[in-house]
């Protein structure tokens, strides 16, 4: 099994939960290395880590029954949750404009396999693993 450390850690911080994360939504973003980051521009950076991070928290939110509850009574973390934020932090580093986006950037978009970050119902499309069908 592959060291995921980083990867959760970093994913944590993005999404604002200090609960700790399973395994599986280290896998998600395995691919990442600390490189992918550190050699982003600092706006893109910012932009990718807030997008994922707002977009999953929305997708997770989205499934909250009880709006009373406090933090320890939301949703678990999905699939779709990440998977949304994934897409939401690809959507960030398209929108930098091209003729300014860091080689990492355009790398990264290259090899970027997430579909764009559209959809009727964020965590719950048809196309979302792990997620539940409306």
């Amino acid at each position: 099994m592959t060291d995921l450390t980083w990867q959760k850690k970093t994913l944590a911080e993005a999404l604002g939960d200090d609960r700790g994360l399973p395994d599986w939504a280290g896998q998600m973003v395995a691919k990442f290395r600390p490189e992918d980051l550190d050699e982003l521009r600092q706006n893109e950076r910012e932009a990718v880590l807030g997008a994922l991070g707002r977009v999953a928290r929305q997708s997770r939110d989205a499934r909250q029954t009880d709006f009373h509850s406090d933090d320890a009574n939301r949703p678990a973390w999905v699939e779709g949750d990440i998977d949304w934020g994934l897409r939401a932090a690809r959507a960030a580093l398209e929108a930098q404009p091209a003729g300014e986006r860091s080689e990492k950037a355009n790398e990264l978009l290259g090899a970027c396999t997430c579909p764009s970050a559209t959809g009727p119902n964020p965590g719950r499309d048809a196309s979302t693993p792990g997620t539940q069908h409306e």
